[in-house]
């Protein structure tokens, strides 16, 4: 071919390199079941599942009525007609030990005035698909959903039973939802022996995976309501004691002084030496060698909050109400603490630190949450190396850990029954996206939503569909 005549062939290659290159970064146009995936996505993030109140049946019913189109039998289940949650079983046949693919239904409530774009439109911007859920966590849920309706519509033989469960009340600890299932309708959950779930990470460069981590243990919650009473009147003429929010801004100044030192745990210390083995930095250097005793002053200086929140207690006020007006005494005052122990602490010494912080001015202690350490999942089973082999496929040269996480899931309820359970983040999620997880404008890269969708469907087809199957390659 003359030099004029590949001269002249150049743009048309550009131009269809260029088009490839768009439809794989528009994410799903490739493929109609990401493409159908994003769509599901969209509209469950229109279902407005705020917790409180919940009204998770309304998106409950949407994921029934996805299920019912493939010929899925879907119940639902829970006392409240109003937040119930969702549950449906692949059967097999086998005696090996049933997954559950599990997500949680609601989310934690808005701020509207303080969000650039609707938080339940489901908006389609910039690249990214918008909305309240969107990362916590209705993109798990569909990109389940879309891996158990993958397994139906092509009709193979299964090595073990498929359940898909979507629970109610996971923002509030859990106790009307996953608890009250599990604690109801055992039958439903029989030889069932691994839980894929919410709560694991990845550490993105770029777009480029250098670390996946698969939760296999949390910290223990501890959520607390604190109530002070006053005498009610004016406030030009306030009482000796200041009234009951001075009285609880005393306590909650208390709480503050509680002592949380550094202690490392064998599972945290685990988990950052396997982080620690993604990272070449000074952080990556501190992560592979933590060791007790805690350098506390490098570990201070060196590792982000959400690191050092793994090595010690935290305590977070979260909501303080109480007074309707600058100048009256209201006669009550209320605070929620937030406080997250170590995961092999007990919620009872806690308990009693707390109640001492309490005691110079009184006042009322509601415990809302408490729960105990549970065993943290092992990690050489076979659903553990079957994600680790589908994401290190999936981004080659990443590393695949077992990590804690500060957060709770309903994951503990499973391991509390010996049930294996992992929380994993199939999606790339940028840092300054994953800090809108509880936050403003919280939001998925539609791309990355996509390439997720593909990465589970991979890892349910892997340990789920009989292994005489022919597998589906990787894209």
């Amino acid at each position: 071919m003359s030099l004029l005549r590949r001269l002249a062939v150049l743009p048309l290659l550009f131009c269809l390199v260029a088009t490839v290159h768009c439809r794989r970064a528009a994410g799903g146009d490739s493929d109609p079941v990401e493409r159908e995936a994003e769509a599901a996505l969209v509209a469950y993030l229109r279902i407005d599942t705020s917790n409180p109140p919940g009204n998770e049946t309304s998106g409950a019913r949407f994921l029934q009525q996805l299920l019912a189109k493939e010929g899925i039998d879907a119940k639902l289940i829970g006392a409240d007609p109003n937040r119930q949650s969702l549950y449906a079983r692949l059967p097999s046949g086998t005696n090996e030990k049933a997954l559950v693919l599990l997500h949680h239904i609601d989310v934690v409530p808005v701020v509207a005035a303080e969000w650039t774009k609707p938080a339940f439109a489901g908006i389609r911007s910039g690249g990214y698909i918008w909305g309240r859920g969107a990362l916590d966590v209705k993109s798990l849920g569909i990109a389940e959903l879309m891996a158990f309706v993958d397994l139906k519509r092509r009709h193979l033989p299964l090595r073990r039973d498929v359940i898909f469960l979507a629970v109610a009340d996971e923002e509030m600890g859990g106790l009307h939802g996953c608890k009250e299932i599990l604690e109801q309708n055992p039958e439903l959950f029989a030889n069932t022996g691994f839980v894929l779930n919410e709560g694991g990470y990845n550490d993105t460069i770029v777009d480029h995976v250098s670390f996946w981590g698969i939760e296999v243990q949390a910290k223990v919650p501890l959520w607390l309501r604190i109530t002070m009473k006053g005498a009610a009147g004016h406030s030009a003429s306030p009482p000796d004691d200041g009234g009951a929010l001075a009285k609880l801004v005393r306590t909650l100044e208390a709480l503050q002084r509680i002592p949380t030192p550094y202690r490392l745990t064998p599972a945290v210390m685990r988990s950052f030496h396997a982080a620690g083995k993604a990272r070449q930095d000074e952080r990556g250097e501190v992560l592979r060698g933590i060791a007790e005793p805690v350098d506390t002053a490098r570990v201070d200086r060196v590792l982000s909050p959400g690191y050092r929140s793994l090595l010690r207690e935290t305590i977070a006020i979260t909501r303080i109400a109480g007074g309707n007006t600058i100048n009256a005494l209201p006669a009550n005052a209320v605070a929620d603490v937030d406080i997250r122990l170590l995961p092999d602490e007990t919620t009872a010494p806690m308990i009693e630190k707390v109640k001492k912080a309490l005691a110079p001015d009184g006042g009322g202690l509601q415990i809302l949450l408490a729960a105990e350490p549970v065993p943290d999942s092992p990690s050489d089973t076979p659903l553990f190396r079957t994600l680790a082999a589908a994401m290190t496929k999936f981004e080659p040269d990443s590393i695949v850990g077992p990590i804690v996480t500060a957060g709770t899931t309903d994951s503990r309820y499973f391991r509390a029954r010996g049930i294996v359970a992992y929380g994993i983040a199939p999606f790339k999620v940028n840092y300054y996206d994953a800090d809108t997880v509880h936050g403003n404008d919280e939001r998925i890269r539609a791309r990355f939503f996509s390439e997720g969708v593909r990465l589970m469907r991979t890892i349910v087809d892997d340990f789920c569909a009989a292994p005489a199957q022919e597998k589906r390659p990787a894209r």
